[in-house]
Order: C-alpha cells, then sequence, then structure tokens
C-alpha cells in the first residue's frame, strides 16, 4: 500500500496518546509518590489499545458533529467511522427507537459535556491512503461544572461505560491524525455530502457503499 499522506503526524507519538483517551496536560496526571517524581496519565474515553489502521484511496469515511460546526469544523475532528460502523449505529437506533445522536453517544461514549451535539454527519471520500488508529470505545466520565450565575444542582457527571463485550454495542472508531494541521482536511478528504441527522427533514435512514 502506498505511503499514508498523513504519515508525519501519524508517526508523532502524541497521536496514539490522544486517540487513547490520554489526557496531556498536568491535572490528567495520577502521581504515583508525594514528590511527584512518578506519574500516569488517566485515561477517559478515545479507544483501548489503538492499532495502526491504512485507509485505501477512495474510501468512503463519516463523522458525527454538531451543526453548528457546519462542513469545515466538522473535517477537522479526528474521530471518524468507516460505512460498515455508521449501518450497526443506525440498526442500533432504529431498532432501540432512538435518535441516531443517541446510538453514537452511547455506543462510541461520547458524553454530552464534550461539547458535541451529534446530530449533524458529514461524509468524505479518501484522496490519498490515510493512517488512522482503530480501536474499540474506552469508558468515559465527563463533569459539568455550573457557570457562577447558575444554580449548583445544574452540575453534575456524566459517565458512560464501553459494553464492548456485547456485539450490539461495540463499534470500531478511527482516530485520524492531521486533521487539524494547516490544509489537512483539504489534502485527505473530498467532501460528499452532508446530513442534520435530528430536528430536519432531510435525513434517510439508509444503507451500502
Amino acid at each position: 500500500m502506498a505511503r499514508a499522506i498523513n504519515e508525519r503526524d501519524f508517526a508523532n507519538p502524541i497521536s496514539r496518546r490522544l486517540a487513547q483517551g490520554e489526557s496531556l496536560g498536568d491535572d490528567g496526571q495520577i502521581w504515583l509518590d508525594p514528590q511527584g517524581r512518578e506519574k500516569v496519565p488517566i485515561l477517559n474515553g478515545g479507544i483501548i489499545d489503538p492499532k495502526r489502521h491504512d485507509i485505501p484511496k477512495g474510501t468512503q469515511l463519516y463523522r458525527f458533529a454538531s451543526v453548528g460546526d457546519q462542513v469545515e469544523g466538522a473535517l477537522r475532528g479526528g474521530w471518524w467511522l468507516e460505512r460498515r460502523e455508521l449501518d450497526h449505529l443506525i440498526r442500533y437506533a432504529q431498532v432501540e427507537q432512538r435518535s441516531l445522536g443517541y446510538a453514537v453517544r452511547l455506543l462510541c461514549c461520547v458524553p454530552p459535556e464534550w461539547g458535541s451535539a451529534l446530530n449533524f454527519l458529514v461524509c468524505v471520500r479518501t484522496r490519498a491512503t490515510i493512517a488512522a488508529w482503530r480501536g474499540l470505545a474506552r469508558s468515559a466520565v465527563a463533569r459539568h461544572k455550573p457557570g457562577p450565575k447558575m444554580p449548583a444542582f445544574t452540575g453534575g457527571v456524566t459517565r458512560i461505560t464501553a459494553r464492548n463485550e456485547d456485539s450490539d454495542m461495540r463499534v470500531p472508531q478511527l482516530f485520524i491524525p492531521g486533521t487539524r494541521s494547516d490544509g489537512g482536511p483539504a489534502a485527505m478528504f473530498s467532501y460528499q455530502g452532508q446530513w442534520q441527522t435530528e430536528g430536519a427533514v432531510g435525513w434517510v435512514y439508509g444503507s451500502g457503499g
């Protein structure tokens, strides 16, 4: 297979750390001794044991975002799905009679506090071979802190537990390094389409290649 167009970004060790849900800041570390000489990162969300996955040129990929992100903002995100995984989410939403955004949030472990409404879907076709990290969802926890003028009861914690042992709940995800680099999305993706998956009449469940 040809060399990946994002090989340099993929080779950066930080890319795998981000893929596995590692917090890079000091506040995302657990100190193992009082002197602060040893520490381990907190892993929250992301994917378990990320493995390299080369995506061939011409592959269709899908990403969920917020309507307010619009296409440009959505394409700069790192988390993507292949068609098989999108169809799995669609089937789950249909069987459980839930919204598609709910299915993504539950099966991919995306707490609402992380900011994405998951009501906007974009489709792209890869312009070249792309290197991605691939794996199953890791459980995620997020906290909402009330603002200065908000009542305390509006705060809370969301915990989404990954259930990868259940085939109906298991959805491999892709983390693609380099989408935030200047010119990264334009070099990697050819835009194919967009859908507002909730609150609009233009979304129709579908399947296929």
